[in-house]
């Protein structure tokens, strides 16, 4: 008898792990079932399609024509999970087309449900220009009033990635847009200084941003929004983004009994193992091992998701492959700015046992005699005790190849590296493309000075910042 392997959640974690799972074992019976009609899309770039104008639609990657036809595997689209019996390995689900309920055996088992948004419980969050942005649908809706309603001024709640992209999205289809953010600073993922700089970066944009401001409720009239009560006064507004977080979608897995770790997700392995035998689980519904800390954690990635996936579909086929773990490592474009972070930041890594000392360098991308190409800053985070690489946070200008440098120290931290090896990499140089030290090495030879001073050295290459 074939083995059957169903999976459950489509997008980056699920559509990944069925397709591995089809290629693994091409004897099996691989199904994919998802509540949704889109199975297989680019949701990172939501933001960016409607900034453009753009159609949301181009986003999607595969349709489940394509995944059946190209991967072997049966897609139904408009399935909703409701539990799982572990013990005698049944899937039930409810068909929201025809509006009735099945059960469907299963060998293996991938839960990739994924995250979903969070909708504060607020009186008026049913109002009609309110939104909250995690799917594609949620992008059409938004897309479909903008365009039928033209809204003049838009509020953003929230200035994680998704909030500071939508800001920029709203700015260019011509809306007035105030972000509200209860932290100090916005993006919170970074060290203060670095934020602020994101901060002064919208505002140069006519972006009005409050920050240490609290939502206390909608306003609203006829059954639309019409702006934000805060603790600093109303803010009028035709549409409200909420974009105040996300939380791991674990209910189904809890009918399994399946245990929950960090942040509520589901708790696997190396392997996508869960807790109950014969269940893996991939993507933003399950936790991660820290490749720094050592730790479990969840940190919700769409490349974390599509990683996840492939292990979880490979080994349910039959094979044992490991997830390493993550870094969490992300990098955003805010207008002309572009921001992220790698491994550990300093308060992270001194609560996770370590000794952190800090660096902070900053200049031009390429040399001035060859373009003016922007500027990038980087903070260094690594362990008094040994040098070892812990993390690094980044900004710069759009066209300073910010990418590239995080890049180069995301695989610096990853391999466990310290200061002293940064700083005797060798990277690729011509004036075209960065200075012949690059800013990365050039933080881990102030780093490497500040951990052991040397006497030939300046007396005030110590400092942390060069």
């Amino acid at each position: 008898m074939k083995k059957r392997i169903l999976v459950v959640g489509g997008v980056a974690g699920g559509a990944t792990a069925a397709a591995r799972a089809a290629r693994t074992d091409p004897d099996a019976e691989v199904v994919l079932f998802d509540e949704d009609e889109h199975i297989s899309y680019a949701a990172c770039g939501i933001p960016y399609c409607m900034a453009q104008g753009a159609d949301c639609q181009q986003l999607v990657a595969r349709t489940a024509e394509q995944l059946e036809r190209g991967q072997g595997l049966k897609v139904l689209l408009r399935h909703r999970a409701l539990s799982i019996d572990a013990d005698r390995r049944l899937l039930r689900l409810r068909d929201l087309e025809a509006g009735r309920e099945r059960e469907e055996p299963y060998d293996k088992l991938v839960i990739a449900t994924g995250a979903s948004a969070v909708m504060p419980p607020l009186e008026g969050r049913e109002a009609r220009g309110v939104f909250v942005l995690r799917t594609l649908a949620h992008g059409k809706l938004m897309t479909e009033f903008i365009k039928n309603e033209a809204p003049r001024r838009a509020a953003v709640v929230g200035a994680g990635p998704i909030g500071l992209e939508m800001c920029e999205a709203f700015s260019r289809l011509g809306m007035e847009v105030t972000l509200v953010e209860l932290a100090p600073e916005v993006l919170p993922a970074l060290p203060p200084d670095l934020a602020a700089a994101v901060n002064e970066h919208l505002e140069s944009h006519g972006i009005r941003v409050l920050t240490e401001t609290r939502l206390l409720g909608i306003l609203t009239a006829d059954g639309a929004v019409k702006g934000l009560s805060t603790d600093k006064g109303d803010i009028r507004s035709d549409l409200v983004l909420l974009s105040v977080g996300i939380r791991p979608s674990v209910d189904l897995a809890s009918t399994a009994g399946v245990e929950l770790g960090a942040k509520g997700a589901i708790r696997v392995d190396r392997r996508m193992r869960t807790s109950r035998q014969d269940i893996f689980a991939a993507g933003d519904c399950c936790t991660a091992r820290h490749l720094v800390s050592g730790e479990e954690v969840w940190i919700p990635l769409g490349s974390t998701s599509r990683k996840q996936g492939r292990v979880a579909g490979a080994n349910a086929a039959g094979k044992e492959e490991t997830f390493p773990g993550i870094l969490g490592t992300f990098i955003l474009k805010c207008f002309e700015m572009a921001a992220g972070a790698t491994g550990l930041d300093e308060e992270r890594a001194r609560a996770a046992g370590f000794k952190p000392v800090t660096v902070t360098v900053e200049g031009d991308a390429v040399p001035a005699y060859y373009a003016q190409r922007g500027k990038v800053r980087i903070r260094l985070v690594a362990d008094a005790e040994g040098g070892r690489l812990l993390g690094a946070q980044l900004t710069g200008d759009i066209d300073a190849n910010v990418d590239k440098r995080l890049d180069v120290l995301a695989t610096a931290v990853a391999a466990g590296m310290t200061a002293s090896e940064l700083e005797a990499l060798d990277l690729a140089y011509a004036p075209p493309f960065s200075h012949a030290v690059d800013l990365p090495l050039v933080a881990g030879t102030q780093a490497v000075r500040l951990l052991a001073p040397r006497p030939s050295d300046d007396p005030g290459a110590g400092s942390a910042s060069g």
